[in-house]
């Protein structure tokens, strides 16, 4: 099985991947790069900054991006100075493309980013005839002709092609993708999503981008190819109403979100009309409560609403994409992803990471969840869960056969087995996270004794942002009137089994005046006010700046996103920290 990888970003903005054949999450190697969200497909990763750019990162491989860059030299036949290059005013310019219609002087050649440097000077193809003959030369009677490397005794025209080459130097790493121009690009981008390289009758195997504005508009990348990884520009897409988040799969299947939490579904998407030709409206899931969040794979949809509860549309396809019904699936998540295979990634409400196991093309809703359990940085242990003992109360039961949960909202189903449809989806007493591989299984829930001391009832929880970017989380935070309060490594831990999330240390009120930040950037200074607060000094806060670690990383990243579209796993895999063993083979 070739090796993939799962990608994942953290509260922070900081992007993790993690390989199928190794153990251990991997930071990015630009520790300023920050983005909100990603998408994967196979070979490359999407995402968006915090900056509203868009990046790529395109997977090292032993065969070179290059793309050939070429024009055309054209000359007229006189009878004062024979060929030149001054040409009739009905004639094609003396430097354009291959139809003659645009101009293309070699001067006009520029890279189109960073990304890319040239290969080579300008050369001329000798393809055609004798190179130490010809020279290149192509002839005909007239502009525009059948051109042949013989010369007649009618040839009044001819051409040559030049070339030159430009590689692309920016796989594995994570490269700024420049804006359009002339034409206008669009406007800050909130969610983007790429797929369509599995269409049946798609031969280029290349992926399809797709990108909502902060507005509501949606809009398409055109011009991606192997040789052309970035694309070329954007193009608008029309939408009946404002949409929040879209998805994408690897075939013809495009679902929306909109803001007033219904659902949109694009048709007629083809490689003849890779941007569809209409849209279709679906309600929610739950007339009560909107959608948050959608994703597709090849013939699956996963709905999330806002109670962080997961739905499975069923009887989706390519000849029905709008599907005919949704079944409730066990398990609160805040987001879900679908990848390769249509398996299923999700980050849980305690913001930690889950693979839906069992998901077959017989059993697509899968029969429940596993955490996602690798080591991280230099340390060698695995991630821990975030809550166990609050999240064991808000996992619902898994899905047993087709019907995961026996709760269906769509009233077109008739009638149904009233063993599975007669209550409503209930706390379940065991846990959903099952082994890879196997069922749901029951198990008493366990106690957890509650510490009675009055001060440990009282800390507060640190406050880890849900924000795209840290700065958010500090400036909601400084209009905060609060007592003092320890700081996290203050807390005391004994008594009970929880482990405490990453410790973003809470803002304190300082004694005397807060540092000003100057060049100090704002993690810096916001550990240097709790600091403070600690009696400790500058200099030692700034000493401890200076690790490889950052905040909130000491117990692992806590996660906000996460995109499986380039990680190949399925039910069958074997991979190391899918395996069940360890922490996790106890029920919540």
């Amino acid at each position: 099985m070739p090796i993939t990888l799962l990608w994942a970003v953290d509260v922070y903005g900081r992007v993790y991947s993690l390989s199928t054949a190794g153990q251990r999450w991997v930071r990015a190697d630009d520790m300023l790069l920050e983005l909100k969200r990603v998408t994967a497909g196979k070979g490359r990763c999407w995402g968006i900054g915090c900056d509203h750019h868009i990046y790529l990162n395109i997977m090292p491989s032993e065969t070179s991006i290059r793309y050939r860059e070429e024009t055309y030299e054209n000359q007229r036949w006189n009878p004062v100075d024979g060929f030149t290059d001054v040409l009739l005013p009905t004639d094609r310019w003396p430097w354009s493309d291959i139809t003659g219609m645009n101009p293309q002087p070699l001067h006009s050649f520029q890279l189109p980013s960073r990304s890319w440097e040239w290969e080579g000077d300008w050369y001329v193809d000798q393809s055609c005839g004798e190179p130490s003959q010809t020279g290149g030369w192509e002839y005909a009677v007239d502009f525009p002709a059948n051109f042949s490397p013989d010369k007649k005794w009618n040839s009044c025209v001819r051409r040559r092609r030049w070339i030159r080459y430009r590689r692309y130097t920016a796989q594995g790493t994570w490269a700024k993708i420049p804006l359009d121009n002339p034409r206008k690009p669009p406007l800050p981008l909130c969610d983007i999503s790429c797929g369509g390289w599995e269409m049946s009758d798609q031969s280029g195997r290349y992926p399809y981008l797709w990108g909502v504005s902060q507005q509501g508009q949606v809009w398409f990348r055109e011009g991606i190819h192997p040789r052309v990884p970035e694309g070329t520009s954007w193009e608008e897409v029309e939408v009946p109403k404002e949409v929040a988040q879209l998805s994408v799969g690897p075939g013809d299947l495009l679902w929306a979100l909109l803001w007033d939490g219904n659902l949109l579904v694009r048709t007629g998407l083809s490689l003849d009309s890779p941007t569809g030709t209409s849209w279709l409206e679906v309600e929610s899931p739950s007339k009560e409560v909107e959608a948050l969040h959608v994703a597709v794979g090849v013939s699956v949809v996963w709905v999330v609403t806002k109670d962080y509860k997961v739905w499975f549309r069923r009887g989706v396809n390519s000849h029905n994409p709008c599907g005919s019904g949704w079944i409730s699936i066990g398990g609160e998540m805040m987001m879900v992803d679908v990848g390769l295979s249509d398996q299923v990634w999700a980050v849980g409400e305690d913001r930690g990471l889950y693979f839906r196991v069992g998901v077959t093309q017989s059993e697509p809703s899968g029969n429940g969840w596993i955490p996602v359990s690798a080591q991280w940085g230099s340390n060698k242990e695995i991630i821990p869960p975030r809550d166990e003992c609050e999240f064991s109360g808000q996992l619902t039961e898994a899905s047993q056969g087709s019907a995961p949960s026996g709760t269906d909202s769509d009233s077109e189903l008739g009638p149904t087995n009233s063993e599975h449809s007669a209550a409503p989806v209930l706390e379940a007493a065991a846990s959903s996270i099952v082994p890879l591989g196997g069922t749901d299984t029951s198990a008493p829930p366990q106690e957890v004794n509650e510490p009675s001391s009055g001060p440990q009832q009282d800390a507060p929880k640190a406050f880890i942002p849900a924000s795209d970017s840290f700065i958010n989380s500090l400036v909601s935070d400084r209009d905060k009137t609060t007592s003092t309060q320890p700081s996290i490594t203050e807390m005391p831990q004994e008594g009970s089994v929880d482990l405490p999330p990453a410790p973003v240390l809470p803002t304190l009120p300082a004694a005397g005046h807060d540092i000003p930040f100057m060049n100090v950037d704002l993690e810096g200074a916001e550990a240097t006010r709790g600091a403070q607060a600690a009696g400790r000094s500058l200099s030692d806060v700034l000493g401890t700046l200076e690790n490889s670690q950052g905040i909130g990383e000491e117990d692992g990243p806590v996660w906000t996103w996460v995109s499986g579209g380039g990680c190949d796993v399925d039910a069958s895999s074997q991979i190391s920290w899918l395996s069940p063993t360890g922490i996790w083979t106890n029920s919540f």
